[in-house]
């Protein structure tokens, strides 16, 4: 299992950090994080509301290229539906030449209807506008030049000059939540990616999702090793009281969103049923092992940590990366290793 780092992008106005501060925060959670063990460190998109402070991924993910030297890098999710996906294919190819050649690029189509709203469109025109969109990117990666005539794009003989670093284009992953994407994405042979605590009820929810995308995956016949990512509010301290004390208000500060722009409908997280159906990790190092070993056993292998949520204090995200790089992923190297050993013994 590997693991990143996910900023969501909140910078709740309550809390009276300029954004230009938060920028440097989130700059310096990365140097953290690539000194401390962690694989990637990955950007929400979003817009016009204080969830959505790191507007533009590439920008970031250009940044953050001069600021680390291994970590992967990349946006979760682009979102195509608010872009020309062409200047979008361009921008994202920019920002891979930046960081050297380390671009993950992972779409989704968006889940906030009032984002949508102020761009003009429904959430069923920005869900075909983003399959029309990923297929113009795609294209204008692979081809040296393409035509395309669709619903909403319209392209003549169109190429760029900028292409990623890496060919023929960078790792594709895709955000999947409901059946008809996770079984797409199992078709695609795309990787997958999600957030249990907003699209699951508990573990097991979690696993039926993955066993379906699984199940059209081998069906489509792909070989490769399946990819599937979670991202998981992680707050770690050795005692489970000060963990759960500690990050309740920023959990309930950042969810807070939820309330007035996500679909109508949706479900509220309750800090307590998320921490109890292991849809996040508030506790210790000890109880965020057995959390992970539950993921890995449905399927996951990698797991985006958000540490950084709701206004959590630098000091106390500095903590957490530390007590997973020093006890949680030892812990876990060493319970695969003795898997191993016990598999070839049989």
């Amino acid at each position: 299992m590997r693991f990143g780092i996910f900023v969501f992008g909140d910078n709740h106005p309550e809390l009276g950090r300029s954004n230009q501060k938060y920028y440097e925060e989130v700059l310096t959670i990365a140097e953290w994080a690539e000194e401390l063990g962690f694989d990637s460190f990955w950007l929400g998109e979003h817009h016009l509301y204080w969830y959505g402070a790191c507007i533009s991924p590439p920008t970031m993910i250009a940044a953050l290229g001069q600021r680390t030297r291994r970590m992967r890098l990349g946006p979760a999710v682009a979102v195509p539906a608010f872009h020309n996906p062409l200047i979008l294919a361009e921008e994202y190819a920019f920002a891979d030449n930046l960081c050297g050649g380390r671009l993950e690029f992972a779409l989704g189509s968006g889940f906030s209807p009032v984002e949508f709203q102020t761009f003009g469109m429904t959430m069923d025109e920005a869900r075909e506008r983003f399959w029309e969109a990923a297929d113009v990117i795609l294209k204008a990666w692979r081809e040296e030049t393409f035509s395309h005539h669709g619903k909403y794009y319209r392209y003549e003989n169109a190429g760029l000059y900028v292409k990623p670093a890496q060919k023929p284009t960078p790792p594709i992953w895709l955000a999947a939540s409901s059946d008809d994407t996770l079984i797409k994405a199992g078709e695609l042979g795309w990787p997958i990616m999600g957030i249990p605590f907003a699209r699951s009820n508990d573990l097991a929810d979690v696993q039926a999702k993955n066993n379906l995308y699984l199940e059209h995956y081998r069906r489509a016949g792909h070989r490769a090793a399946p990819k599937i990512m979670a991202a998981m509010h992680v707050y770690l301290h050795p005692s489970e009281e000060q963990a759960v004390r500690l990050s309740r208000p920023c959990f309930e500060r950042v969810t807070s969103f939820t309330r007035t722009h996500r679909r109508p409908g949706s479900r509220v997280p309750n800090f307590d049923d998320v921490k109890r159906e292991k849809l996040a990790v508030f506790g210790s190092p000890a109880q965020a092992h057995e959390v992970f070993e539950a993921y890995r056993r449905a399927g996951v292998t990698h797991v985006i940590c958000m540490v950084n949520f709701g206004g959590v204090p630098m000091a106390e995200v500095r903590r957490t990366l530390e007590l997973m790089s020093r006890e949680v992923f030892p812990s876990l190297a060493a319970n695969k290793l003795s898997e191993n050993r016990e598999g070839a013994d049989s």
